[in-house]
């Protein structure tokens, strides 16, 4: 009988985050949470009792913990603090493995520390060199944020801290996947994920339409399959 397992992707922060990328839908869902930074976060109780019920549900060896957001180190470490430590509390003999995706801009060396005495295995968000990355992935205030993802880059390696890249694929880096690719492994990246954007456009109330409205054109940034399948088969032939 095959032993059963469940994968969970936890959003202790919901939407909120430290960016204002222009192509991410979590900000429309920010409109609907107008008190962010007061509400809408984990609350220790509830990490408590999640960290206990998902370990327990897991008729496996290995329990899989992937933390996401929204920006997940808006918590703070002494969040992660605690659910590391209630993971040895109620493993009962399982191996326990984490994994982080961030945007990279809150990370220094207290955070690389924690990572690599823990094992995480950390995502970064990037979306290739600094020309290209910076047309979408901007601050709150409009600013870019390539040179303080390159540092959160090097801070991870400084610590020995295992980190992959995850890019998503717009109609501007699509046109440059030799380059996109060069860039990534000068960075050190040994494992890079690619993901398609793909929107549909504003509805009558200024929001971004519902994935499977196909009465909406999708935005004109978003790429096809046509697009992303040569992007992809671009890389591989290099």
């Amino acid at each position: 009988m095959q032993r059963k397992s469940c994968q969970v992707m936890i959003k202790p922060t919901g939407s909120v985050c430290n960016l204002d990328c222009k192509y991410c839908f979590y900000l429309e869902k920010e409109m609907l949470y107008p008190d962010r930074k007061n509400h809408y976060k984990m609350t220790e109780e509830t990490l408590a009792l999640f960290v206990q019920q998902h370990i327990a549900a897991q008729d496996v060896d290995e329990v899989i913990f992937a933390w996401q957001g929204g920006e997940p180190t808006l918590m703070g470490l002494p969040f992660y603090r605690q659910a590391v430590a209630l993971q040895q509390r109620y493993a009962n003999g399982k191996a326990i493995v984490n994994t982080f995706q961030t945007n990279g801009i809150l990370i220094d060396d207290e955070w690389a520390r924690f990572f690599r005495a823990h094992d995480f295995l950390v995502g970064i968000s990037i979306d290739g060199d600094a020309a290209l990355h910076d047309e979408w992935r901007v601050t709150r205030a409009g600013q870019p944020t390539h040179h303080k993802v390159e540092q959160a880059i090097k801070c991870l390696a400084s610590h020995g801290v295992e980190f992959n890249t995850l890019t998503v694929v717009s109609q501007s880096n699509m046109l440059h996947p030799q380059r996109v690719y060069a860039y990534l492994k000068s960075i050190g990246s040994r494992y890079m994920q690619f993901i398609p954007l793909v929107e549909r456009a504003a509805n009558k109330d200024g929001m971004l339409a519902h994935p499977q409205d196909e009465q909406t054109a999708v935005t004109p940034w978003s790429v096809d399959g046509l697009q992303f399948g040569k992007f992809l088969n671009a890389i591989f032939d290099i």
